[in-house]
């Protein structure tokens, strides 16, 4: 595989990219437009970070509430960024919800709802029980440690409240 960051150097402009993301299917490889002017060289990292940016239900109900989801050359650049699920490109993210958020973003409900505040604090709420499941999940932290842990700090409050 080429090195993604190297491959910028004849990329279009990015306006126009927008403009043509419209003809990539969703998890098709993008396809570049005619060439006008160059992209930065560190367009593999600008992407990158932009699709990790989705990450964040803060930064979802930001792009709603000031409507930049609802703008069609918007939604086509999101179609666009759909190649970073594909597993070469995949393995350069830290933040695996930003996938996640990427494929609900192209639904015109969760658009419409991720404005609301409540459901913003939902979602992150949701987010972070998952992360919190992961975490015992991979780390071993089971409910054993945690009610032990929680004991300790009875049992030195307690002592505390002695002294």
């Amino acid at each position: 595989m080429k090195d993604p960051t190297s491959a910028a150097g004849d990329a279009p402009a990015a306006a126009e990219a927008m403009a043509a993301c419209g003809r990539v299917g969703n998890d098709e490889a993008p396809t570049a437009p005619p060439r006008k002017q160059a992209l930065p060289s560190n367009r593999f990292a600008l992407e990158l970070e932009f699709v990790q940016c989705l990450a964040s239900p803060a930064y979802l109900h930001h792009l709603a509430t000031t409507k930049v989801l609802s703008d069609p050359s918007f939604l086509s650049f999101l179609r666009y960024l759909r190649y970073w699920k594909r597993p070469e490109y995949a393995r350069y993210i830290t933040f695996p919800h930003c996938l996640f958020f990427l494929d609900l973003i192209m639904e015109p409900r969760f658009r419409r709802e991720m404005s609301e505040v409540r459901f913003r604090d939902f979602v992150h709420q949701q987010q972070f029980l998952a992360w919190q499941y992961r975490g015992r999940e991979l780390y071993g932290a089971g409910a054993g440690q945690l009610t032990e842990t929680s004991e300790d700090n009875d049992e030195s409050g307690a002592q505390a409240e002695k002294v």
